[in-house]
């Protein structure tokens, strides 16, 4: 496991506890992330650490869509961004799949968990044919889901069963 992976792993698990707990994202573990990001492509030159800074930007630019249309918060968007820059190119686009994934997993989990399933079932189609957001949406620890992406693309360097076909 390289430096990066772990650095992806830690700061998106200390990241899921504070939000669980808090629900907020601390911007000094996003900004002190984004200079690890950084740091930790340095061995491979400055281009790559151009690639990481370019996959942080893009993800932060696709992500505060997302938060414009209230689907994520700040915290959330920064650390997408942060995990982005870990994964450099073209692992961001791995990376963010994997999220997605953990996102709808914690999406359906929370509401079994409140009995809610249908009618999370109705918003999610009323957003798809109308492209609205559900009018009233439960917030979710959105960092557990980071966190369970973020470890299950690490994962997939290791277990190949578990690689995207991209």
């Amino acid at each position: 496991m390289n430096a990066a992976a772990v650095v992806l792993i830690l700061v998106t698990c200390t990241a899921a506890l504070l939000d669980v707990r808090t629900r907020r994202i601390p911007n000094a573990l996003t900004g002190i992330a984004a200079l690890a990001a950084l740091a930790v492509h340095v061995p491979g030159g400055p281009y790559a650490v151009l690639l990481s800074l370019a996959a942080m930007t893009a993800a932060f630019l696709i992500a505060s869509l997302a938060f414009t249309a209230g689907w994520f918060g700040g915290g959330d968007v920064k650390l997408i961004a942060v995990c982005c820059g870990l994964a450099g190119t073209p692992g961001a686009v791995a990376l963010v799949l994997y999220v997605l994934a953990a996102g709808a997993v914690l999406a359906v989990v929370s509401a079994l968990a409140r009995g809610r399933l249908i009618a999370l079932l109705r918003s999610t189609a009323a957003v798809a044919a109308h492209g609205a957001p559900a009018a009233q949406a439960a917030s979710l620890p959105y960092a557990l889901a980071i966190a369970g992406g973020s470890i299950t693309y690490v994962a997939s360097s290791i277990i190949p069963v578990l690689r995207l076909p991209l």
